[in-house]
Formats: structure tokens, C-alpha cells, sequence
């Protein structure tokens, strides 16, 4: 299957689903977001993205798009200077009643984020790792 097939499944995966807001940890430069707007998905995005040049590259694309939003932290399982639980975030970028899927670039990441949605981990609809960046090519 081509990445955009890829991508497209996904697309149709969160129509299924009914997800109305994807939740981006690693954002990079937006590729993610930016390829399920081209394949159809037209739902809240909130990209984590905790270094300047990449989330300066992501807040120009979203920029241009009412409902994406990007944050300036990386998601993890501490509080730190560039990186937030998503636990003491969530109803700040959760509206109730959201079906949330959980994008983590990196598959390594997943047990870290995971732990630090603490007791929202299972208000989570999809949790989907890695490959995020295949989605520019959609």
C-alpha cells in the first residue's frame, strides 16, 4: 500500500471512530497534521512540539487553520522545562465529550506519554505510534 493509501485508511479510520481532535506528540514540522488535512480529516489537531525550529516550521502551517493548535512542550511522564504530562494539560486542550486519538512519533516515547496521561490514558479512542512523518506525502 502507498503511504498515501496510508493515510487515506487513517483518514477513514477516524471518520469511523468518530475522532474530532488528534493529539500530536513530536510534531516536528507538521507533516502529520498536514497529511490528514489532505486526506480528508477536518477535526481539531493540537501538535506537541517542544524546539523552536521545528514548532516555528508547524505554527506556520497551522497557523492558516482555525482548529490546530500547537503547544510548546513535549508530552512525557514528568514535568520538566520543555516537557508536560498530558494528565495536568488535559482540560486545557480536551473539550468533554472528545473522541481523542493519540499520535507518538516515536515508538520508544509511547510507554512515557502513556504513563503521563495518567488516568486519561483511558479516555484516549486510538493510540497510534510512529510513521507520522509519511504523512506529508499524502
Amino acid at each position: 500500500m502507498t503511504i498515501f493509501g496510508r493515510v487515506r485508511m487513517l483518514a477513514h479510520q477516524l471518520a469511523e471512530y468518530e475522532i474530532d481532535l488528534v493529539l500530536e506528540s513530536g510534531a516536528r514540522d507538521g507533516a502529520f497534521g498536514r497529511g490528514l488535512r489532505r486526506a480528508g480529516y477536518r477535526g481539531r489537531i493540537v501538535s506537541f512540539e517542544p524546539f523552536g525550529g521545528a514548532r516555528s516550521g508547524v505554527r506556520r502551517i497551522a497557523a492558516r487553520d482555525t482548529d490546530w493548535d500547537v503547544v510548546p512542550y513535549a508530552l512525557g511522564d514528568r514535568d520538566g522545562t520543555w516537557m508536560r504530562r498530558l494528565d495536568g494539560m488535559w482540560e486545557d486542550v480536551v473539550a468533554p465529550g472528545e473522541r481523542v486519538l493519540l499520535q507518538v512519533d516515536e515508538v520508544a516515547e509511547l510507554p512515557q506519554v502513556m504513563d503521563g496521561a495518567g488516568v486519561f490514558g483511558d479516555d484516549l479512542t486510538l493510540v497510534r505510534t510512529g510513521a507520522a512523518r509519511e504523512a506529508a506525502f499524502a
